[in-house]
């Protein structure tokens, strides 16, 4: 799946067995660190975990679902939401390598956290799992209640590709007139592909997600027939009218924190309340791994500004 057709002078054509194995490797780099976190990582115990499966748009496959109760609510019923939506490039992830981070999430804010199994690309390209994730999106709005959950105090969120994704999310639900979404908490989202600005020059070629990560991610995950900036490829050129605040965080060493800048500063351009928060001393993956104490000291007070947005949201919600 070739990109270049689209004027993206810094993509070379990549043969499809190239993708192939670089995806692989991805997948099992990301599999190595999960064994690897376990080693450190501290667990919170929450209230409990259920694992379901929704029907696709089509019905055409099952999407995973797994929800997490926080321990110490006051009440198990009409608790706020957060629909968060895992990173991995488009290609890679899955539930297990989050569960740390959102059993936080729950307890600390408060709310149910419900993560989504989206399909992966080469094999499910763009816009399987964006698809996937507005369904699931749509349907814990016509079920919050069924679960414990308040249909109107939703959140999303995602981080790298999954801040890609909960980005367009929202913009197509706006689009469809959709349910409402308080708003969106990005972590290093990926808006651009243009890999131009002034944080890819000094960074794209040292820190990851590098140059070459890109690449391949990119030609894994558009089709040939789509431009890689397309506004639900690229939510940096999406019209961002009327759309929920946001948060974005992102580390001053992450090739994208330039475009998570721009696109925060075009939000409030369209009148939408939105913070940009950066933390210098950080690269890509910091509140993910906000245990991991030698290489992101403090990343936990970053994790708690989130958190603390997100409860702020949620509590001052009608």
């Amino acid at each position: 799946m070739i990109v270049d057709n689209f004027n993206l002078n810094t993509l070379p054509t990549i043969k499809t067995e190239y993708i192939t194995n670089a995806v692989k490797d991805m997948r099992n780099s990301l599999r190595d660190m999960l064994f690897v976190s376990k080693k450190y990582e501290k667990h919170e115990e929450v209230m409990s975990i259920l694992n379901i499966t929704i029907p696709s748009e089509t019905r055409s496959h099952e999407i995973p679902l797994r929800f997490y109760f926080p321990l110490e609510a006051k009440q198990q019923k009409n608790l706020p939401m957060f629909l968060f939506i895992h990173g991995g490039g488009f290609v890679a992830g899955e539930l297990d390598f989050y569960d740390t981070l959102l059993r936080a999430i729950t307890n600390k804010a408060g709310c149910i956290v419900v993560s989504v199994g989206y399909r992966l690309a080469p094999e499910y390209p763009f816009p399987s799992g964006l698809k996937d994730s507005y369904t699931a999106f749509r349907w814990l709005s016509d079920n919050a209640s069924t679960y414990g959950g308040n249909a109107f105090k939703i959140v999303v969120g995602g981080d790298s590709a999954g801040g890609n994704l909960a980005a367009a999310l929202a913009i197509i639900n706006r689009d469809y007139h959709g349910p409402k979404i308080l708003a969106q908490w990005l972590m290093y989202p990926t808006l651009s592909n243009k890999m131009d600005t002034i944080s890819w020059t000094e960074l794209g070629d040292k820190y990851f997600p590098t140059r070459d990560v890109m690449k391949i991610v990119i030609n894994a995950y558009v089709p040939k027939d789509k431009s890689p900036y397309d506004p639900l490829i690229s939510p940096l050129y999406a019209n961002l009218d009327n759309l929920p605040e946001a948060l974005v965080q992102v580390g001053g060493l992450d090739p994208l924190n330039s475009e998570n800048k721009d696109f925060v500063e075009k939000l409030k351009q369209h009148g939408i309340t939105a913070q940009f928060k950066l933390y210098p001393k950080y690269e890509h993956g910091f509140l993910q791994f906000y245990q991991d104490e030698q290489r992101f000291p403090d990343a936990e007070k970053a994790l708690m500004e989130g958190i603390v947005w997100l409860k702020q949201i949620i509590n001052s919600a009608k």
